[in-house]
């Protein structure tokens, strides 16, 4: 569980990207949705069972905050996806695996070093309550509950907002 865990949180984190399983390995990048997808097939083919889970918190990652290209998304939140793992051996564990290792080493919240038995950190900073959705319903439910959080024209700020910062993650996985 643990070598899935750590292989998908290598994809490194990209958007715009299709929210499925097989785009991400076909692109070889994902967003949190994409990876968090490959990851439950992943973890299904030996055996461990996820569920969807949602959590909404800020749009624009901390290290982001003060950068003046980043400031029309500061009051907007994104519904963020991960995964609850049913383990025979800890019970439930939360994982996300949004934000891959060199963006993690450089302030991204998340996880490397975990050991598959305690709750892995948000890539977001929770704001709100989490939701855990059918799988089937995913995208439907995800939909609903951005509809209910951005007012119009907000969605379209979001968007924007996630193209740049993808843009600017780029740059800060060059070794410095």
């Amino acid at each position: 569980m643990i070598r899935c865990v750590r292989e998908v949180q290598r994809v490194p984190y990209a958007w715009p990207s299709p929210p499925d399983a097989a785009s991400a390995r076909a692109l070889g990048v994902g967003t949190c949705a994409s990876k968090h997808a490959m990851l439950a097939e992943d973890l299904a083919a030996i055996g461990v069972v996820t569920l969807p889970l949602f959590v909404v918190g800020p749009l624009v990652p901390p290290i982001f905050r003060d950068d003046p290209s980043c400031i029309a998304g500061l009051p907007l939140r994104e519904v963020h996806e991960c995964l609850t793992a049913l383990t025979e051996w800890a019970g439930p564990v939360r994982i996300d695996v949004t934000w891959d290792p060199p963006l993690v080493r450089r302030g991204f919240s998340g996880s490397l070093a975990w050991d598959g038995e305690t709750d892995m950190a948000l890539g977001v900073d929770t704001i709100d309550a989490g939701w855990a959705v059918p799988r089937e319903a995913l995208r439907a439910a995800k939909e609903a509950l951005r509809a209910r959080l951005y007012r119009p024209g907000e969605r379209a700020v979001r968007d924007a907002m996630l193209s740049a910062i993808s843009r600017k993650l780029i740059q800060l996985r060059v070794p410095s």
